[in-house]
């Protein structure tokens, strides 16, 4: 509850997105790579400190101040590919900026990575508070990987932001044309109730090449400025729901846990109480009725049938889920209704 609120920045390469780090910390560091061609190749977290130095990702997994230590299960293919950027920004004292490599589109170059990029941008965004989705105005489509990528952060919707950045070299009839396009694209594969805010703009210090649109742009950037700095503040209330929703999942686990372990044979081969929970991952759809009845849980509270079913069929014993305690159930009710409301 207490760590700095992180913002963390996908898009495709050339697309802008150290530029706009570059351009939200004022630090013009030699480590910061720009170039028109793909250049930044390891997630750079940019984090706040007193002098310049660079801590690569064994030695930033392994430090209990930075919140981290969890890439580590991505092994030393990925590790070698993530640094963490310490300067001595003001803006870094409240939030960390997560820079990431280009999304790439040709098949070759995401093996040739030795890591999953999909599976390491989906743990960081769980992790960040705000996403930013970057796009180049004059590069709307949206390679394979782009599309997996963003799939992966579904879940995390409702922290995604999208970036048009380089509006400045397009006149505004194009640019409506531009955003309408955009729009439209993100709206088949980002699965919200919601439209994502839509941040148009050219976010460095050069000076504009288009000056139609100058007031719009400078509002917008205005816009993505003011909300940063409101981050550390509206971020708390964020991850105090986030416990809540956690706990009342957890019931749901647990009731649903007692009520697969309830209905296995007493006696059993091991064979054939394997067929048995086989089986009953076939009936998942009952046993949800039958512990919604029993707890009184709203359909939206149980999980997915198909995600949890192929998450059971791989878990190889039920008698290991915990037996339903009342006493653990009364100590989260007095969490989710006594403690929590006292923050």
């Amino acid at each position: 509850l207490e760590s700095r609120p992180q913002v963390l920045l996908v898009g495709q390469y050339s697309t802008g997105k150290t530029s706009l780090i570059k351009w939200i910390t004022g630090v013009d560091s030699g480590f910061f790579d720009i170039r028109p061609q793909p250049s930044t190749d390891k997630f750079v977290a940019v984090v706040h400190g007193d002098v310049e130095k660079v801590i690569n990702g064994d030695a930033a997994t392994c430090l209990p101040e930075l919140p981290y230590s969890g890439l580590s299960k991505f092994g030393s293919g990925f590790l070698s590919k993530f640094q963490v950027l310490v300067e001595p920004a003001d803006i870094l004292k409240q939030i960390i900026f997560v820079d990431t490599p280009g999304v790439l589109s040709g098949d070759k170059q995401r093996i040739s990575r030795g890591y999953d990029f999909k599976e390491v941008a989906a743990w960081l965004a769980s992790r960040c508070d705000i996403i930013l989705l970057l796009f180049d105005a004059h590069k709307l489509d949206i390679s394979d990987e782009f599309k997996e990528v963003i799939e992966a952060m579904r879940n995390e919707g409702d922290k995604c932001r999208c970036v048009l950045n380089k509006a400045d070299e397009i006149d505004g009839e194009n640019l409506v044309k531009v955003y309408g396009a955009l729009m439209w694209n993100l709206g088949k594969i980002l699965v919200t109730p919601e439209v994502a805010r839509m941040y148009i703009g050219s976010f460095w210090d050069k000076d504009y090449k288009c000056k139609d649109l100058e007031r719009l742009l400078n509002q917008d950037r205005k816009d993505l400025l003011q909300e940063l700095r409101d981050l550390p503040r509206n971020v708390c209330v964020r991850r105090v729901n986030e416990v809540v929703a956690r706990a009342r999942a957890l019931k749901v686990q647990l009731a649903v846990g007692d009520a697969l372990r309830s209905r296995l044979p007493v006696i059993g081969i091991c064979g054939r109480r394997r067929r048995y929970e086989r089986w009953l991952c076939d009936q998942l759809p009952e046993i949800f009725r039958d512990v919604m009845k029993e707890h009184r849980f709203a359909p939206g509270d149980l999980p997915k049938e198909p995600m949890f079913r192929e998450r059971l069929l791989a878990f190889k014993d039920f008698r290991r889920f915990p037996r339903w305690d009342a006493r653990q159930m009364a100590d989260l009710d007095r969490l989710i209704e006594v403690d929590i409301p006292k923050l």
